[in-house]
């Protein structure tokens, strides 16, 4: 009765990858929060950012 409940793919699903959209919130939400304390964002920080999004 466990196996029926239990879903065979849960591992696969749990193990991705984040997509190109989550990584570019995490990096928008990072840089929000620079700003929030009021720090000042390096063009440096912008590169690096878009390097990591895009592969």
């Amino acid at each position: 009765m466990d196996d029926i409940k239990k879903d065979p793919f849960e591992e696969y699903i749990k193990n991705l990858p984040p997509s190109r959209k989550e990584i570019g919130q995490a990096w928008s939400a990072a840089i929000g929060l620079q700003d929030v304390d009021g720090l000042k964002t390096s063009e440096y920080l912008y590169a690096t950012a878009k390097k990591n999004i895009d592969g």
